[in-house]
């Protein structure tokens, strides 16, 4: 059995297929305090894989919308809006837009 922190580890590295993932995140609880954390690095690494053709535009919505809401997720120290923004952007595009088109503004918001 995989204990909390190496789940979300991870997820957050997203080196599982999406399905693996959501079926691991779905066992745990949603009560506990941050265990692992978001770097913006870690955002910049996945939407590299996008660009690189490694995943697809709905692996990386699914991806960050099984981090969007978790509590036990914590985003790097000092810039928390910067990646809660990246995460909401990856998770939604129907509001945002194509992955394709938004992904250099994303990587942009994330290096400032």
């Amino acid at each position: 059995m995989m204990d909390r922190r190496f789940i979300l580890a991870s997820l957050i590295r997203f080196d599982r297929p999406i399905a693996e993932l959501e079926a691991l995140v779905a066992g745990l609880d949603w009560d506990d305090g941050p265990a692992v954390p978001l770097r913006r690095q870690d955002i910049a690494d996945v939407i590299d894989r996008f660009v690189t053709g490694q995943t697809d535009a709905e692996s990386v919505a699914r991806w960050a919308n099984l981090i969007e809401l978790r509590e036990d997720i914590a985003f790097e120290p000092r810039h928390e809006p910067a990646v809660a923004d990246a995460i909401f952007d990856l998770a939604n595009p129907d509001l945002q837009g194509p992955l394709a088109e938004i992904a250099p503004a994303i990587l942009a918001s994330i290096e400032a």
